[in-house]
């Protein structure tokens, strides 16, 4: 019988997401060794090997790559570095799993298509919000139908911001020379990317970015109105400086409306919505939990990509694509007025 390959894996970046998803993600596959990472703070390197001790730490992700014979690479870098990093990776043959946003520009953007192309190797970029049973079920009643003709969509997500208590380091998120964007570009891309999924392309944008509460460089607070190639409108409203409250998304159709509340689970709702008195509600609980899977599954289904097990999805394309209309986003913020993609 032979033997199944066992793919060596590298790390670029060693922050919070590379030490709570990606590394103990590949450590529960059983397919992966875990060979190498890089980060040029050497706290990380702590932090890493005490964890993972069979691990090599390195400086510059290059000499990693140039060293180590790698197969697979996660990219979890800050914002400005996903483009070189991952091009090195691709050049040096691995498959690539890029954290979001994948670039900062659209010629970023092209320049990491292009070398995944020349490679033959595959380049996803985590879009994990796309991973949650909620979301997933939404996917396949639109599909089917469920609630007519779907013509709004509304996304919230929002919460008290990266840093402190996530971010390893201020300038990871709140630099706009590395980050290239705040709240628009770090939790919007996921509802920019959810709201393409699941409704297609976007045709043009208005937006408006701003730094409200935070002392920060960059946005804390954005919202954008997007009109979708097939007619329907979509808003999204994200931030750093929230409390408690509504994080998720919410689709309206002819036929009925689905609520996915991350904290309270996904509805569908159905009846009658009236400005009289005689409206009618009928709530239907479809899961409870509907943000199981997410980080916890990122990585295996991955692995489950690269081995051909599953379809890649989530690819540098959808990656190109929501950058895009959240690049629009910061150009209509910027001009005050609708920007066409």
């Amino acid at each position: 019988m032979k033997k199944a390959k066992v793919f060596r894996v590298g790390v670029i970046g060693a922050g919070s997401i590379a030490q709570h998803c990606h590394l103990p993600g590949y450590k529960k596959c059983g397919n992966v060794e875990l060979v190498a990472f890089a980060d040029p703070a050497l706290e990380r390197h702590k932090e890493v090997l005490e964890k993972f001790p069979e691990m090599k730490g390195y400086k510059d992700y290059r000499r990693m790559l140039e060293v180590e014979s790698l197969d697979v690479v996660s990219v979890c870098a800050p914002n400005k570095v996903h483009p070189p990093a991952a091009i090195a990776a691709l050049e040096a043959g691995c498959h690539v799993l890029c954290e979001k946003p994948m670039a900062t520009t659209m010629k970023e953007a092209d320049a990491m298509i292009d070398a995944a192309r020349r490679a033959k190797k595959k380049l996803m970029v985590g879009f994990t919000h796309r991973l949650f049973t909620g979301p997933q079920k939404c996917k396949e009643l639109l599909k089917k139908k469920a609630i007519g003709k779907p013509f709004m969509m509304r996304v919230r997500f929002a919460h008290g911001g990266p840093y402190p208590g996530w971010a390893k380091d201020p300038n990871t998120f709140y630099n706009p020379r590395t980050a290239a964007g705040g709240a628009m570009l770090d939790m919007g891309i996921h509802a920019i990317d959810l709201c393409l999924w699941l409704f297609g392309k976007v045709n043009a944008v208005m937006a408006k970015s701003a730094t409200i509460i935070k002392k920060i460089r960059v946005d804390d607070n954005a919202v954008l109105l997007l009109e979708f190639a097939n007619g329907a409108l979509g808003y999204i409203d994200v931030g750093w400086t929230s409390k408690p409250g509504f994080n998720g998304f919410e689709i309206y159709g002819t036929e009925g409306s689905l609520i996915c509340d991350y904290a309270k689970g996904l509805q569908q709702c159905g009846g009658v919505a009236s400005a009289g008195k005689d409206s009618k509600l009928e709530w239907t609980m479809l899961d409870e939990h509907p943000t199981r899977g997410g980080w916890e599954i990122e990585i295996p289904h991955w692995m489950d990509v690269v081995t051909g097990k599953k379809p890649l999805e989530m690819d540098a394309q959808a990656g190109k694509n929501s950058l895009a209309v959240a690049l629009a986003a910061y150009q209509s913020s910027k001009k005050g007025k609708r920007v066409v993609l």
